[in-house]
Protein backbone atom coordinates (compact mmCIF):
# COMPACT_ATOMS: atom_id res chain seq x y z
CA UNK A 1 0.00 0.00 0.00
CA UNK A 2 0.87 3.61 -0.25
CA UNK A 3 0.42 7.03 1.12
CA UNK A 4 0.43 10.23 -0.77
CA UNK A 5 0.58 13.63 0.80
CA UNK A 6 -0.23 16.79 -1.12
CA UNK A 7 1.54 20.02 -1.08
CA UNK A 8 -0.30 23.12 -2.11
CA UNK A 9 -1.02 25.46 0.39
CA UNK A 10 -0.45 22.95 3.81
CA UNK A 11 1.92 20.11 4.97
CA UNK A 12 2.04 16.87 4.59
CA UNK A 13 -0.04 16.42 2.07
CA UNK A 14 -1.41 19.40 -0.16
CA UNK A 15 -2.83 23.01 -1.47
CA UNK A 16 -2.23 23.05 2.13
CA UNK A 17 -1.07 19.82 2.13
CA UNK A 18 -2.27 16.31 1.68
CA UNK A 19 -1.54 12.65 2.09
CA UNK A 20 -2.80 9.62 0.44
CA UNK A 21 -1.31 6.41 -0.66
CA UNK A 22 -0.34 4.10 -3.64
CA UNK A 23 -0.64 6.04 -6.04
CA UNK A 24 -2.55 8.21 -4.95
CA UNK A 25 -2.95 5.36 -1.80
CA UNK A 26 -2.06 4.50 1.83
CA UNK A 27 -2.44 2.59 4.24
CA UNK A 28 -5.11 2.73 7.51
CA UNK A 29 -3.67 4.51 10.15
CA UNK A 30 -6.75 5.75 12.66
CA UNK A 31 -8.43 3.91 15.39
CA UNK A 32 -12.10 3.43 15.78
CA UNK A 33 -13.11 6.43 13.22
CA UNK A 34 -11.52 4.84 10.54
CA UNK A 35 -12.63 1.92 10.57
CA UNK A 36 -15.69 2.78 8.37
CA UNK A 37 -13.74 4.61 5.40
CA UNK A 38 -11.61 1.40 5.51
CA UNK A 39 -14.83 -0.53 4.87
CA UNK A 40 -16.11 1.78 2.31
CA UNK A 41 -12.75 1.76 0.73
CA UNK A 42 -12.61 -2.06 0.41
CA UNK A 43 -16.04 -1.72 -1.03
CA UNK A 44 -15.40 0.60 -3.80
CA UNK A 45 -11.99 -2.09 -4.80
CA UNK A 46 -14.56 -4.73 -5.42
CA UNK A 47 -16.24 -2.46 -8.08
CA UNK A 48 -13.29 -2.70 -10.22
CA UNK A 49 -13.56 1.67 -10.97
CA UNK A 50 -11.85 1.96 -13.85
CA UNK A 51 -7.96 2.99 -14.06
CA UNK A 52 -7.71 7.28 -14.13
CA UNK A 53 -4.20 8.47 -15.51
CA UNK A 54 -2.82 10.98 -13.09
CA UNK A 55 -3.48 13.44 -15.95
CA UNK A 56 -6.75 12.99 -16.42
CA UNK A 57 -7.28 12.99 -12.41
CA UNK A 58 -5.48 16.50 -12.07
CA UNK A 59 -7.80 17.66 -15.35
CA UNK A 60 -11.14 16.84 -12.99
CA UNK A 61 -9.68 19.35 -9.75
CA UNK A 62 -12.62 22.38 -9.50
CA UNK A 63 -12.49 25.15 -7.22
CA UNK A 64 -10.68 24.93 -4.43
CA UNK A 65 -9.44 21.50 -5.38
CA UNK A 66 -7.48 23.94 -8.30
CA UNK A 67 -4.95 24.58 -5.65
CA UNK A 68 -3.31 21.38 -5.79
CA UNK A 69 0.52 22.06 -5.81
CA UNK A 70 1.98 18.86 -5.45
CA UNK A 71 2.17 15.67 -3.50
CA UNK A 72 4.29 12.97 -1.82
CA UNK A 73 3.28 9.31 -2.73
CA UNK A 74 4.34 6.88 -0.31
CA UNK A 75 5.20 3.12 -1.07
CA UNK A 76 5.33 1.06 1.98
CA UNK A 77 5.84 -2.21 1.10
CA UNK A 78 8.15 -4.27 -1.26
CA UNK A 79 6.26 -5.01 -3.85
CA UNK A 80 4.57 -1.73 -4.42
CA UNK A 81 7.82 0.30 -4.05
CA UNK A 82 8.52 0.60 -7.90
CA UNK A 83 4.80 1.07 -8.98
CA UNK A 84 4.75 4.24 -6.64
CA UNK A 85 8.10 5.88 -7.79
CA UNK A 86 6.66 5.43 -11.18
CA UNK A 87 4.32 8.38 -10.60
CA UNK A 88 7.72 10.50 -9.83
CA UNK A 89 7.73 11.37 -13.50
CA UNK A 90 4.67 13.65 -12.77
CA UNK A 91 5.47 16.79 -12.17
CA UNK A 92 4.39 17.89 -8.38
CA UNK A 93 4.90 14.56 -7.39
CA UNK A 94 7.27 13.32 -4.58
CA UNK A 95 8.33 10.19 -3.15
CA UNK A 96 8.81 8.66 0.38
CA UNK A 97 9.84 5.05 0.91
CA UNK A 98 9.06 2.47 3.76
CA UNK A 99 7.92 -0.47 5.17
CA UNK A 100 4.62 -0.11 6.62
CA UNK A 101 4.16 -1.73 10.17
CA UNK A 102 1.97 -4.03 8.80
CA UNK A 103 4.06 -5.03 6.04
CA UNK A 104 6.88 -5.62 8.80
CA UNK A 105 7.48 -9.55 7.53
CA UNK A 106 8.47 -7.67 3.85
CA UNK A 107 11.62 -6.29 5.47
CA UNK A 108 15.44 -7.80 4.26
CA UNK A 109 18.02 -6.80 3.74
CA UNK A 110 17.79 -6.60 0.17
CA UNK A 111 14.65 -4.65 0.95
CA UNK A 112 16.69 -1.90 2.81
CA UNK A 113 19.19 -1.42 0.34
CA UNK A 114 16.52 -0.53 -1.96
CA UNK A 115 14.86 1.74 0.11
CA UNK A 116 18.38 3.28 0.54
CA UNK A 117 18.88 3.55 -3.27
CA UNK A 118 15.29 4.95 -3.65
CA UNK A 119 16.60 7.68 -1.06
CA UNK A 120 19.16 9.26 -3.37
CA UNK A 121 16.54 9.73 -6.19
CA UNK A 122 15.98 13.56 -6.79
CA UNK A 123 12.13 13.99 -5.70
CA UNK A 124 12.22 11.49 -2.73
CA UNK A 125 11.57 13.58 0.13
CA UNK A 126 11.36 11.56 2.97
CA UNK A 127 11.72 8.01 4.92
CA UNK A 128 8.49 5.93 5.63
CA UNK A 129 5.49 5.45 6.56
CA UNK A 130 7.02 3.07 9.29
CA UNK A 131 5.98 2.80 12.64
CA UNK A 132 4.01 0.09 14.73
CA UNK A 133 0.11 -1.19 14.43
CA UNK A 134 -0.95 -3.05 17.25
CA UNK A 135 -4.61 -2.73 16.02
CA UNK A 136 -6.71 -6.10 15.75
CA UNK A 137 -8.98 -5.97 13.33
CA UNK A 138 -10.78 -9.01 14.54
CA UNK A 139 -11.35 -7.83 18.15
CA UNK A 140 -11.21 -4.55 17.83
CA UNK A 141 -8.68 -4.49 20.55
CA UNK A 142 -4.66 -5.02 20.37
CA UNK A 143 -3.22 -7.36 18.70
CA UNK A 144 -1.44 -9.93 21.60
CA UNK A 145 1.03 -11.57 19.66
CA UNK A 146 4.25 -11.18 21.31
CA UNK A 147 6.20 -12.18 18.26
CA UNK A 148 4.29 -9.68 15.53
CA UNK A 149 4.71 -7.15 17.92
CA UNK A 150 8.25 -7.45 18.65
CA UNK A 151 9.48 -7.58 14.60
CA UNK A 152 7.38 -4.69 14.63
CA UNK A 153 9.35 -3.06 16.62
CA UNK A 154 12.87 -4.44 15.46
CA UNK A 155 12.16 -3.16 12.06
CA UNK A 156 10.63 -0.26 12.78
CA UNK A 157 13.73 0.65 15.11
CA UNK A 158 16.15 -0.42 11.70
CA UNK A 159 14.33 2.07 9.69
CA UNK A 160 14.63 4.96 12.62
CA UNK A 161 18.18 4.30 12.74
CA UNK A 162 18.53 4.47 8.77
CA UNK A 163 16.15 7.17 8.33
CA UNK A 164 18.63 9.05 11.26
CA UNK A 165 21.73 8.29 9.71
CA UNK A 166 20.71 9.65 6.20
CA UNK A 167 19.21 12.51 7.28
CA UNK A 168 15.59 11.68 5.74
CA UNK A 169 12.75 13.40 7.50
CA UNK A 170 10.40 10.45 9.05
CA UNK A 171 6.78 9.35 8.24
CA UNK A 172 5.46 7.64 11.30
CA UNK A 173 2.42 5.33 11.22
CA UNK A 174 1.08 4.72 15.02
CA UNK A 175 -2.05 2.96 15.61
CA UNK A 176 -2.98 1.24 19.76
CA UNK A 177 0.92 1.36 20.00
CA UNK A 178 1.55 4.88 21.96
CA UNK A 179 4.14 3.67 24.58
CA UNK A 180 5.93 1.90 21.96
CA UNK A 181 5.98 4.55 19.88
CA UNK A 182 7.30 7.03 21.74
CA UNK A 183 9.61 4.84 23.19
CA UNK A 184 11.41 3.93 20.30
CA UNK A 185 11.13 7.74 18.46
CA UNK A 186 12.99 8.63 21.61
CA UNK A 187 15.70 5.94 21.72
CA UNK A 188 16.71 5.90 18.01
CA UNK A 189 15.89 9.27 16.23
CA UNK A 190 18.08 12.59 17.26
CA UNK A 191 15.70 15.12 19.02
CA UNK A 192 15.57 17.68 15.98
CA UNK A 193 15.27 14.86 13.51
CA UNK A 194 11.97 16.24 11.25
CA UNK A 195 9.32 13.52 11.65
CA UNK A 196 5.50 13.92 10.70
CA UNK A 197 2.93 11.96 12.44
CA UNK A 198 0.53 11.39 10.44
CA UNK A 199 -3.17 10.46 9.68
CA UNK A 200 -3.31 10.79 14.03
CA UNK A 201 -5.90 9.57 15.96
CA UNK A 202 -4.27 9.01 18.85
CA UNK A 203 -4.64 11.10 22.18
CA UNK A 204 -3.79 14.54 23.14
CA UNK A 205 -1.40 12.91 25.61
CA UNK A 206 0.66 11.17 23.23
CA UNK A 207 0.43 14.20 21.10
CA UNK A 208 1.63 16.61 23.75
CA UNK A 209 4.76 14.33 24.72
CA UNK A 210 5.96 14.05 20.60
CA UNK A 211 5.70 17.71 20.74
CA UNK A 212 7.35 18.12 23.66
CA UNK A 213 10.22 16.03 22.87
CA UNK A 214 10.27 16.71 19.10
CA UNK A 215 10.63 20.11 18.43
CA UNK A 216 10.55 19.88 14.39
CA UNK A 217 7.97 16.62 14.54
CA UNK A 218 4.46 17.43 12.53
CA UNK A 219 1.39 16.15 13.40
CA UNK A 220 -0.82 15.01 10.42
CA UNK A 221 -4.52 15.11 10.25
CA UNK A 222 -7.32 13.56 7.88
CA UNK A 223 -10.67 13.96 6.73
CA UNK A 224 -11.73 11.99 9.58
CA UNK A 225 -11.51 15.54 11.28
CA UNK A 226 -15.23 16.29 9.91
CA UNK A 227 -16.57 12.73 11.21
CA UNK A 228 -19.46 13.91 13.32
CA UNK A 229 -18.40 10.81 15.96
CA UNK A 230 -14.59 12.38 16.14
CA UNK A 231 -15.51 15.03 18.81
CA UNK A 232 -12.23 13.54 21.00
CA UNK A 233 -10.07 14.23 17.86
CA UNK A 234 -11.04 17.24 17.56
CA UNK A 235 -10.30 18.18 21.22
CA UNK A 236 -7.05 17.18 20.24
CA UNK A 237 -7.09 19.27 17.22
CA UNK A 238 -7.44 22.33 19.03
CA UNK A 239 -4.80 21.88 21.31
CA UNK A 240 -1.67 21.09 18.50
CA UNK A 241 -0.69 24.81 17.92
CA UNK A 242 -1.07 25.59 14.13
CA UNK A 243 2.43 26.05 13.32
CA UNK A 244 2.99 21.93 14.12
CA UNK A 245 0.18 20.78 12.23
CA UNK A 246 0.02 18.97 8.80
CA UNK A 247 -3.11 18.60 6.54
CA UNK A 248 -3.37 15.24 4.89
CA UNK A 249 -5.79 12.68 3.01
CA UNK A 250 -4.31 9.18 3.61
CA UNK A 251 -6.32 8.35 0.33
CA UNK A 252 -7.73 5.88 -0.70
CA UNK A 253 -9.44 6.20 3.12
CA UNK A 254 -10.62 9.34 5.37
CA UNK A 255 -12.19 11.07 2.50
CA UNK A 256 -13.96 14.24 4.49
CA UNK A 257 -17.38 15.04 4.52
CA UNK A 258 -19.65 15.29 1.97
CA UNK A 259 -17.31 12.83 0.25
CA UNK A 260 -16.82 10.20 3.54
CA UNK A 261 -17.25 6.55 2.18
CA UNK A 262 -15.37 7.36 -1.12
CA UNK A 263 -12.10 7.70 -2.64
CA UNK A 264 -9.75 10.10 -1.03
CA UNK A 265 -7.48 12.21 -2.82
CA UNK A 266 -5.14 15.60 -2.32
CA UNK A 267 -8.27 17.96 -3.96
CA UNK A 268 -9.93 17.12 -0.67
CA UNK A 269 -7.31 19.14 1.35
CA UNK A 270 -9.45 22.51 1.44
CA UNK A 271 -12.27 20.27 3.23
CA UNK A 272 -9.60 19.00 5.63
CA UNK A 273 -8.36 22.68 6.39
CA UNK A 274 -11.72 24.02 6.84
CA UNK A 275 -12.79 21.29 9.11
CA UNK A 276 -9.37 22.40 11.03
CA UNK A 277 -10.87 26.07 10.58
CA UNK A 278 -13.75 25.34 12.11
CA UNK A 279 -12.41 23.65 15.15
CA UNK A 280 -9.66 26.53 15.74
CA UNK A 281 -12.05 29.27 14.87
CA UNK A 282 -9.85 30.67 12.71
CA UNK A 283 -10.10 31.62 8.47
CA UNK A 284 -9.24 28.52 6.40
CA UNK A 285 -6.66 31.05 4.75
CA UNK A 286 -4.69 31.10 7.76
CA UNK A 287 -4.41 27.08 7.74
CA UNK A 288 -3.70 26.73 4.30
CA UNK A 289 -1.23 29.20 4.45
CA UNK A 290 0.33 28.05 7.72
CA UNK A 291 0.30 24.17 6.95
CA UNK A 292 1.54 24.97 3.58
CA UNK A 293 4.88 26.93 4.92
CA UNK A 294 4.57 23.63 7.39
CA UNK A 295 5.08 21.05 4.27
CA UNK A 296 8.03 23.27 3.10
CA UNK A 297 9.78 22.91 6.32
CA UNK A 298 9.14 19.41 6.91
CA UNK A 299 9.78 18.06 3.40
CA UNK A 300 11.43 20.82 1.89
CA UNK A 301 9.15 21.89 -1.22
Amino acid sequence: SSSSSSSSSSSSSSSSSSSSSSGPSSAVSASAPASDAAGAAQRQGKERLPPVSFERWRATLAGAERGFEGCVAVGCSARTLDRVAAFLRHDGVHGSFGIHPLNAADWSQDVEERLRDFMSLPKVVAWGECGLDYFDKKTGGEVQSDEWRSLQRHVFARQLCVAGSLGKPLVVHSRAAEEDTLALLSEHLPRHHPVHVHCFTSSWTLARELLDRFPQLFIGFTGVVSFPCAGELREVVARVPLERLLLETDGPYMAPVPFRGRIAHPGHIPLVAEAVAGVKGVPVEDVLTTCRENARRMYGF
